[in-house]
């Protein structure tokens, strides 16, 4: 509600709004970055949900993880917006997506992430074990790259168990 209330309500609140005004707000891309945004938010604060509902054993580390494209020749940057460093010489690298419905991987975003866990690895020099989770409100529609790619997902309602 915080979130919501800063980026939403605090310049509004002493407008007289007009009908579904709500309702189009959810429309505009504005709102989807804010909830992208907001999602993410409420994930760093629900960490030990997020690990237990992808069933990793032990974490030494949580952290975020970015590279620029200019530390290393050919690598272009990428970002991870959820890094599990683990116990069992495993790396867990998490997107975290907030959509209305279930996430789906195109070839596009497989190859987006398969570019992500290069520039991780090339970058870091680790000999760790690298999974890549997803983190979504809505799920993952299973395909043929998520089968390939995603080895567990976690969701809005994982959260709050």
């Amino acid at each position: 509600f915080c979130l919501f209330y800063l980026f939403w309500l605090r310049e509004i609140k002493a407008k007289h709004l007009l009908e579904n005004f709500w309702m189009r707000q959810t429309q505009k891309p504005v709102y989807q970055v804010w909830a992208g945004y907001a999602f993410e938010a409420v994930c760093h604060k629900h960490i030990r949900q997020i690990i237990a509902a992808l069933n990793i054993p032990t974490a030494e580390s949580i952290s975020a993880w970015r590279s620029s494209n200019s530390l290393v020749e050919n690598i272009s940057g990428a970002q991870i917006d959820l890094l599990i460093d683990r116990s069992d010489d495993a790396v867990t690298l998490c997107e975290i997506k907030y959509t209305d419905e279930s996430f789906v991987i195109q070839k596009y975003y497989a190859e987006t992430l398969l570019a992500k866990i290069a520039a991780f690895k090339t970058i870091t020099k680790t000999k760790k074990q690298i999974f890549m989770a997803l983190i979504s409100a809505n799920g993952l529609k299973k395909n043929s790259y998520s089968e390939k790619l995603i080895s567990a997902v976690a969701t809005l309602e994982d959260l709050f168990k």
